[in-house]
């Protein structure tokens, strides 16, 4: 009786064994068939391909991609109360950790819209001059020799043989013998005469430019001289040589070209939308790659009557000090225009906005983890950051990294992309719902 009581024990244990572990492996092979029931497969390329199993894309045959959709689903779910619109993305926080997702929230500042242009450095042409002869000769010496050498006003630049000047001396010493002469004989008419000679010879050696210190050096040498020293009447950089020892020179001839640097032009180009901002006398600061650390001053004093036609931009010119001569003619700057005009708005870093060529967004963060593109209004750009007009309002929380991926995951969860978003509702819309019973690559195949 107790074997039999034995037996019997025994085949009731091992069949509850059994059915145990059939009961343990139907469940979890049930479980895997849900579980895979729930993958969604997309296209990276092509958001609207989906497949609840591997397999290729049928535009691109590219390999398609498993989404954690009983994820999303679960997060739908969950968040079906929050209003789940359109393009939205829920991201948990440890997702948020993994995409390096920053926010911070819209504030109010000061904008001022200073404008900034390109341009370059010339000479002014009302600083150009030239040192020329002042009577025909020839040029027995030179003190300047080189182009780009600096001369102060009455520095000596060259000597000059002339005949006529010769002649000139010789007739004044004998005017001054005259007036000496005629001054021992007390006779007016001849004293008068004596200095109406002195006079104009004189006044011709002035016309010839020989200073008042040679022509009294004259007077009290009676030494008369073949040649003359020239003075510079400018004080400048020499531009240009034009002629060398022993040159022949007629007189008024041009021996140098001298040019006043100490103010320089800045010639920029203004676009047509940026004209109305340009006034005369209006204050800007001049900034070169040679001397990044320092600003030089300039004023507005041109803008042409004439606009480019091909470039669609006015021409403007600046004049700059030329501090210790540090600007070169030709030096390409950097011109910024400070404008009186200025305002209070909303400014957000430029990495937060997604700027598709039709039209502007920024993605905001929601309750429950969830975040929103939204359609902004850009009013202007300084130093990388945005001007926003409109679509934001203080104290909205945006994404400050990441939006890229944010938007990327939109698109792919919504089937759309930048350019169909521009006609959606981005506050409210339908909720994102995923047919899981749809496959697309069986009905395509039909």
């Amino acid at each position: 009786m107790k074997k039999i009581i034995f037996i019997i024990a025994c085949f009731i244990i091992i069949s509850a064994a059994v059915f145990g572990a059939y009961k343990f492996f139907f469940d979890n092979n049930k479980a895997e068939d849900v579980s895979k029931s729930d993958e969604l497969y997309v296209c990276p390329m092509h958001p609207q391909i989906h497949s609840n199993h591997p397999g290729v894309c049928p535009i691109c045959n590219m390999d398609l991609v498993l989404k954690e959709n009983n994820i999303a689903n679960k997060d739908s779910d969950s968040l079906s109360k929050a209003d789940i619109n359109k393009g939205d993305v829920v991201l948990s926080p440890s997702q948020q950790i993994l995409a390096n997702v920053q926010t911070e929230k819209v504030s109010i500042k000061e904008y001022r819209n200073d404008l900034s242009f390109n341009g370059y450095i010339k000479i002014g042409e009302n600083n150009m001059r030239h040192i020329s002869t002042p009577v025909s000769g020839k040029i027995i010496k030179m003190f300047v020799n080189f182009e780009g050498q600096m001369v102060s006003k009455d520095q000596p630049v060259f000597e000059i043989y002339s005949p006529e000047i010769y002649s000139t001396q010789k007739e004044y010493i004998l005017a001054l013998q005259n007036l000496e002469n005629a001054k021992n004989s007390q006779n007016n008419l001849i004293i008068e005469q004596a200095e109406s000679l002195i006079n104009s010879t004189k006044t011709r050696m002035s016309l010839w430019e020989v200073s008042d210190e040679q022509i009294n050096e004259l007077e009290t040498t009676r030494e008369v001289k073949n040649y003359i020293t020239v003075h510079s009447r400018y004080s400048g950089v020499i531009t240009k040589k034009i002629v060398h020892e022993g040159h022949w020179a007629a007189a008024g001839e041009d021996i140098y070209d001298v040019v006043d640097m100490s103010t320089l032009w800045v010639i920029a180009n203004v676009p047509e939308s940026e004209i109305n901002n340009i006034k005369m006398n209006q204050s800007a600061k001049i900034t070169t790659v040679a001397y990044s650390d320092e600003v030089f001053n300039a004023k507005v004093n041109f803008i042409s009557p004439m606009l480019n036609s091909e470039t669609r931009t006015l021409e403007i010119r600046l004049d700059v000090s030329n501090r210790n001569y540090k600007l070169k003619p030709d030096m390409y700057v950097k011109v910024e225009i400070g404008s009186a005009k200025y305002e209070w708005n909303i400014l957000i870093p430029g990495n937060a906005l997604l700027r598709t060529g039709k039209m502007d967004l920024v993605y905001i963060k929601k309750g429950n983890n969830i975040f929103s593109p939204r359609m902004v209004t850009v009013g202007g750009e300084r130093d990388g950051s945005y001007l926003i007009t409109s679509g934001l309002q203080e104290g909205d929380e945006i994404v400050t990294s990441a939006g890229f991926l944010i938007d990327s995951e939109s698109k792919i969860r919504s089937g759309s992309s930048s350019q169909n978003m521009e006609g959606m509702d981005m506050e409210k819309d339908d909720e994102l719902k995923i047919n899981k019973d749809q496959d697309v690559m069986e009905d395509m195949k039909r």
